[in-house]
Parts: C-alpha cells; sequence; structure tokens
C-alpha cells in the first residue's frame, strides 16, 4: 500500500510539474505576442504603484531590491532627445499637440541635468536614490523629478506613434518599428531602441532582499498578493525580452557582413530550427519573438526582423540572381553551384541552383504580365 501511494503521488507531482510547464508555456507565447505598447501600459502601472515604487529606493549596491540590468548591445536612441517637432501618428490616447508639449516641456529639464545623469539616475537607475536626495543633487524640485519619471514610462507608451512604421502589408499585420540598427567604433552592431523600456534591459529582483522587505513592513495580504502579481509580470517580461535580445544579437552577429556591405546576397541564411536550439528556445518561440517587429538598417531601410532571418533558399536566389545580373547567366548551374561554395561558403546542391534559376524566371514573368 505505501508503494502505491508512493506511486501515487509520483505519477501527481508529475502530472502537475507538466501542467505547471505547459500553462508557463502558454503564458509566454501570449506575453511574446503581446503588442509592445500593451507591455508598456501594463508597466506604467506598475511602477507608479506606491509599494512598488519604494522597492526601487530600498537596499544600495547588491542589497538592492529591484533594479535594471541592461543588455550588452542595446541603448537609447538618441531621436529621444531631439527637442525638435515630430510627426506623430494617430490613434493615440493623448492628443498629438498635448504629447509634443509636454515631450519638450520635460527634454528641457533632461538637457538641464544633463544626458549622463538623465541616464544613470532615472533611465537606468544606477544607484538608487529616493526623490529627496535626487532633487538636491540635480538641483530639481520634486514635481520636475515626478515629471522625468513619467515621461519615460509615457514615452515607453507612445514610442510606437513618434517612430510610426512604414512597413505596409496585406497579409501581415504592420509591425512595431523598435529600434535602429547602428555600428559601433570596433566594427560590431548594436540597436538603439525607440522606446525607453526596451533600452533599459531586464528587471533584478532579489527575491531574498524581498522577504525581508515584507516582513519588516508587515504588509497586509492583500498587499503581499498584489507584488507576487507584479513579480510574476516582471519575470514574464524577462523571458520576452530576453527571447527577443538573444534573437536580436544572434541577427547582429550573423549578418555583419550583410551591415557592412548593404549587398542582400551577403546575407547569411539563418535557420529557425538552428537558431532555436543554440538559443535553447522552441522554433515557434522563435518566430512569435521576431514576428510583429520591424528596425531601420544601418543605412536607414525598414525591414521586418525576420527579412534578417532568411532561409537558405531565399540567400540562394539572391546570390544566384546577383551572378545573372552581372552577366553570368550563361554560366551552367554546376558552375554556379562552385562559385557560391567559393564565394559564400554555403554548400548547396546543382539541382537547388537550378530550381532557383527557374524560380527566377518565373517571378520575372510575372512581374512582366
Amino acid at each position: 500500500m505505501a508503494d502505491m501511494n508512493l506511486n501515487i503521488k509520483q505519477f501527481l507531482t508529475n502530472k502537475l510539474m507538466q501542467r505547471a510547464s505547459l500553462v508557463g508555456r502558454v503564458k509566454l507565447a501570449q506575453a511574446i505576442q503581446m503588442p509592445e505598447r500593451e507591455w508598456a501600459k501594463i508597466l506604467q502601472d506598475i511602477e507608479r504603484n506606491p509599494v512598488f515604487q519604494e522597492l526601487f529606493y530600498s537596499g544600495a549596491g547588491t542589497s538592492r531590491i529591484i533594479s535594471y540590468k541592461r543588455y550588452g548591445r542595446a541603448e537609447l536612441s538618441q531621436q529621444f532627445y531631439d527637442v525638435s517637432e515630430l510627426n506623430i501618428a494617430g490613434n493615440t490616447v493623448v492628443s498629438p499637440e498635448v504629447l509634443l508639449e509636454g515631450r519638450q516641456q520635460v527634454l528641457k529639464r533632461i538637457q538641464k541635468i544633463g544626458r549622463t545623469n538623465f541616464e544613470r539616475y532615472f533611465l537606468y537607475r544606477e544607484e538608487s536614490l529616493p526623490v529627496e536626495a535626487l532633487t538636491e543633487r540635480l538641483q530639481l524640485n520634486k514635481d520636475d523629478v515626478q515629471q522625468i519619471q513619467d515621461f519615460i514610462l509615457q514615452m515607453s507608451v507612445n514610442a510606437e506613434f513618434f517612430h510610426p512604421t512604414k512597413l505596409m502589408g496585406e497579409q501581415l499585420a504592420k509591425p512595431t518599428c523598435v529600434g535602429h540598427i547602428l555600428k559601433n567604433e570596433d566594427g560590431s552592431y548594436s540597436i538603439s531602441f525607440f522606446s525607453p523600456h526596451l533600452a533599459r534591459g531586464r528587471y533584478e529582483v532579489n527575491r531574498e532582499e524581498l522577504k525581508k522587505w515584507i516582513k519588516e513592513r508587515k504588509l497586509e495580504k492583500d498587499q503581499v498578493a498584489q507584488l507576487r502579481k507584479f513579480v510574476g509580470i516582471i519575470d514574464l517580461l524577462n523571458l520576452k525580452q530576453g527571447a527577443f535580445m538573444s534573437c536580436m544579437e544572434y541577427v547582429l552577429g550573423a549578418q555583419k557582413e550583410y551591415f557592412d556591405t548593404q549587398d542582400p546576397a551577403k546575407l547569411s541564411p539563418v535557420s529557425l530550427r538552428q537558431v532555436a536550439r543554440i538559443l535553447h528556445f522552441s522554433p515557434s518561440t522563435v518566430c512569435r519573438t521576431i514576428g510583429l517587429r520591424s528596425v531601420l538598417l544601418p543605412w536607414g531601410h525598414e525591414v521586418r526582423i525576420a527579412h534578417l532571418m532568411p532561409g537558405k533558399r531565399k540567400v540562394l536566389v539572391s546570390i544566384v540572381e546577383k551572378f545573372i545580373e552581372s552577366g553570368q547567366n550563361t554560366t551552367t548551374d554546376l558552375a554556379l553551384t562552385k562559385k557560391i561554395v567559393e564565394g559564400y561558403g554555403i554548400k548547396v546542391s546543382r539541382r537547388t541552383v537550378t530550381a532557383c534559376r527557374h524560380a527566377l524566371g518565373h517571378r520575372k514573368r510575372k512581374i512582366i504580365q
């Protein structure tokens, strides 16, 4: 009987673990598909909560309860600091005139304290200084501090209206243009985000310090429950942001030659299965992560991020097309196969090259018709 009870308990435990894992995957899938603006609204409500706000100013150094951790290849776009008027897309909750006026007023305060201080004390919160200490150190009043903090949250919610996508699609929904890929001094590439909440990175939660803080504060049960809910949402956001940034870091490295040359034939073929395996995600997670997002390339052209993760066939078509346009249309498929291997390092069969050539011919016939 004891063995039977043990087996039943083991069975139920395994079932519960599988169910918890499934629920986690479903929640992550929903989180990834949620538009950036909706996420920014949720975070705006959380960060404005007085109890949660206090956590940002509790502790110091490694004992801080909540802090931000920046990603290595990410920063806030220079355009965030542009005081000049911008064209704002419609459908904003607040009128474009009110958004522009409020933006210009707060940016003047940011200019007063300097970009370095703004990013240190407000954007990335590298130090957990309370409002009183901030006003003294930066020579601001409490209203100024509050307005700057609110401005970061507001700009996160409305980032897509200040930087509307130019991509249109009949079958696919319009993506959100999240940032601009830029070349660094060392020749590598990074991404500058339009939205502050993307540029900030991930939330770091010191759970041991949080437990101590809750105990010391003697919070009510409903406050503790709300706090746990907030932390759960943040954990989900961290998973979503982590998946996205892992994909972007892979793309920034894999497509360096394309960014350097602007030559579509230099795009590296990317297998979603391979990327998923490297990043420890499922292929469906990778697809959802990049699905409704676009970026500006170093030369200012906007593309869906999926464009930077092309399959081998798509890359081969571009290479074959380049050979044909350069006057090598009479070259045999076998000769083209050797040139592709030698010039691009892509192993390909003669039959695949033949299929690519036929695909190009079919595409050109459709354009003529």
